[in-house]
């Protein structure tokens, strides 16, 4: 069965009435299950042909990276750059996700670096501090996103570089709280800007979603990625103000937090949990479960205990999603069920279109 952007696509093109792709996405629900957009799907790779692609391509850019820092030829940073971009002109990116991806990280790092391989070949990098350095790779990331988004809209763009230019902000205003402003806690100031960026990326993948309530197009993919990097900043920000400890440390997962703390943690699944439930989306939550593996502690006890609640969690949810989607969905005010998405066959009925009303007769 082909994909909800193929039939989409098969509609356009006139190869499929609206009639024939609404009968095939009832048929395919029905045999999964689930509706195909309420599975989340989503595509790393094309093929085995677009993994082999994605895994030469990476090895030659590596290699160039790693050849560009040892031997010290900064001006092959830029240089990559370019070249990565001339690449993904010539790739679709629709049949090659997985060499799409490789070549955005590629434009994306050597894109942040070229201002300052550019400034150290003029010998004038070091006359910046830390805070100006980490204006340059902040600007100079917004930048290279904003130049790759106009040109391929590329779905995990705005995700990885919201990630991206997050961690620098996390980064160097953990140098202001601990330089400039002379802090004991420097952790604090972090703290709340990755919970700042967590809510509005979050505000931004919830509006990706309501512009397409139905997924059927690709402004879905963005908000699932878009969802995946708020769980990410979301859970890192709340976890070190419970915890004290700086949102980026090195490590994956925090630690730190106290079984007296436990109500804090519950209600922040709970408030993700009605969340995603709305909009539908796993992903939100499985980025707030996944941390409390090793929350607690670092001991085995405390792991495990972490293990079994996120585990625990990923499958009372992700096994009664569809049940408790349409039990919080009844006792919603209809205008606003109606803003929702509406991913679940259950919830619609006969599933109507853009093009055609509930009945199958007409438009909207």
């Amino acid at each position: 069965m082909r994909g909800e952007f193929d039939l989409d696509a098969a509609i356009r093109a006139g190869v499929l009435d609206e009639r024939t792709a609404i009968a095939l996405r009832n048929f395919q629900a029905q045999h999964d299950g689930m509706p195909v957009a309420s599975a989340e799907k989503f595509r790393l790779f094309g093929g085995y042909a677009d993994l082999v692609s994605a895994l030469g391509m990476a090895l030659i850019l590596g290699a160039l990276t790693i050849l560009a820092f040892e031997a010290e030829l900064v001006l092959l940073i830029p240089v990559l750059a370019v070249i990565t971009l001339s690449i993904a002109h010539k790739v679709d990116m629709r049949s090659g996700p997985a060499l799409a991806t490789v070549l955005m990280v590629s434009w994306l790092f050597n894109s942040i670096l070229t201002v300052p391989a550019l400034l150290e070949t003029a010998d004038l990098w070091s006359n910046y501090d830390s805070i100006s350095n980490g204006l340059i790779f902040l600007v100079s990331g917004i930048v290279a996103t904003a130049i790759y988004w106009r040109k391929f809209r590329f779905p995990p763009t705005l995700a990885a570089a919201i990630t991206t230019v997050g961690l620098i902000v996390i980064e160097e205003s953990t140098q202001l709280s601990r330089r400039t402003l002379g802090m004991d806690d420097i952790n604090t100031l972090p703290a709340i800007l990755a919970l700042v960026m967590a809510t509005g990326t979050l505000i931004a993948a919830t509006w990706w979603d309501l512009t397409d309530i139905r997924r059927e197009t690709e402004r879905s993919q963005v908000a699932f990625w878009l969802h995946c990097s708020a769980g990410f900043l979301l859970t890192r920000s709340l976890f070190s103000l419970l915890t004290g400890k700086q949102v980026i440390d090195g490590d994956l997962i925090l630690t730190g937090l106290s079984l007296g703390e436990m109500p804090w943690l519950l209600a922040m699944i709970a408030a993700a949990a009605v969340l995603s439930l709305l909009l539908d989306r796993r992903s939100l939550l499985t980025g707030v479960l996944l941390p409390t593996i090793g929350i607690f502690g670092q001991g085995d006890e405390a792991i495990v205990a972490g293990m079994i609640i996120a585990g625990a969690g990923m499958l009372f949810f992700n096994y009664g999603w569809i049940r408790m989607r349409i039990a919080l969905m009844a006792i919603l005010p209809t205008r606003l069920e109606a803003q929702l998405p509406r991913t679940s066959l259950v919830l619609q009925d006969s599933r109507p279109t853009r093009r055609l009303s509930p009945s199958g007769v007409g438009r909207e």
